[in-house]
């Protein structure tokens, strides 16, 4: 058996070779170069270099007139949209070692580098063909994402009179992705409050395991949501009385939708009054064998979490 996959090996190793320097005839531009897209071409790449746009300052060069960024040189060779070439070119597919290796599994492709060489200016009106060829296709490599062969693809450009212009040497790395280990999910944070000046105070404190209730400087009186002011005596003064946690049901509701991922349903939520006199809506935990009724004793429970805010739960309490 290994013996059967070594071979299978040999030979897949050997029809990669088979492809290395094996060069098509010529692909042929759909379009001469030209005017209007080397100023498509500075404009997207906000580049407008005066003798790549304005035929005034280039004729003012050595060059004597407009000229082509250098890099647009695989922008003449672009099939288009639909994949297609004009007539005459070669319709064999330059990149057919690659259908190999997707076959064997290598089925991830990642761009690495590009390098391209240049004869000579290219000027309005050249028409630009090029050979294909695999210019070369490594041992096979442990990469991050999996092991796989870096294959290089060159392309040799040639103007209408067969002189070269320019070259491009592409590297692909072609890989096996590595196997995914399939892990549950992780359940998502309950949704995380907007704090402000008002409310902080109470989100901080249950970060450190404090339930805190605002209490109005003027009077005393305590309250609950947060707010600005004092509605009894309107003292814009206050601080806070950390809360026993302990208290009474006063109604609840079983919330079926809408939902969230953070929660089970049907999910418990408590109208809850605290020793204290206030009351506060929250969810309520541990009820799997009391159901809960008007009246209960209630406990809080903060289980805070790093760098979240969590609200807080309440749970059955014995009775005293």
């Amino acid at each position: 058996m290994n013996s059967a996959v070594a071979q299978t090996s040999q030979a897949f190793l050997d029809e990669l070779k088979s492809y290395l320097g094996c060069r098509g005839a010529l692909v042929h531009g759909w379009d001469a170069v030209n005017q209007p897209m080397i100023r498509q071409w500075c404009e997207v790449f906000d580049f407008d270099f005066p003798p790549f746009v304005d035929p005034v300052a280039a004729a003012s060069t050595v060059h004597g007139g407009i000229v082509a960024p250098a890099t647009m040189l695989p922008v003449w060779l672009m099939p288009g949209l639909r994949n297609a070439r004009p007539a005459g070119s070669d319709t064999a597919d330059p990149r057919a070692v690659m259908r190999v290796l997707e076959r064997e599994g290598y089925v991830g492709i990642l761009g690495t580098d590009s390098e391209q060489t240049y004869e000579r200016p290219l000027r309005p009106g050249d028409k630009i063909s090029c050979f294909h060829s695999v210019d070369s296709i490594s041992q096979e490599k442990q990469t991050r994402m999996g092991p796989g062969f870096f294959v290089t693809f060159l392309q040799e450009f040639v103007d209408e009179q067969g002189q070269p212009v320019g070259t491009m040497r592409l590297r692909i790395l072609r890989f096996k992705p590595h196997a995914k280990v399939q892990t549950a999910p992780k359940r998502p944070s309950p949704p995380q409050p907007s704090l402000n000046q008002d409310t902080a105070f109470f989100w901080e404190g249950l970060k450190e395991g404090k339930l805190l209730i605002q209490r109005c400087k003027g009077c005393g009186k305590l309250r609950h949501p947060p707010g600005p002011a004092c509605t009894h005596c309107h003292s814009l003064e206050w601080d806070t009385l950390q809360s026993s946690g302990r208290g009474k049901l006063f109604s609840f509701v079983f919330m079926h939708k809408p939902r969230h991922p953070a929660f089970d349903y049907p999910h418990p939520v408590g109208l809850v009054e605290l020793e204290e006199g206030v009351r506060l809506i929250a969810p309520l935990c541990g009820m799997a064998q009391d159901k809960p009724y008007i009246g209960m004793p209630v406990e809080v429970v903060i289980d805070p979490v790093e760098g979240e805010h969590r609200l807080p739960s309440f749970r059955p309490r014995a009775k005293a």
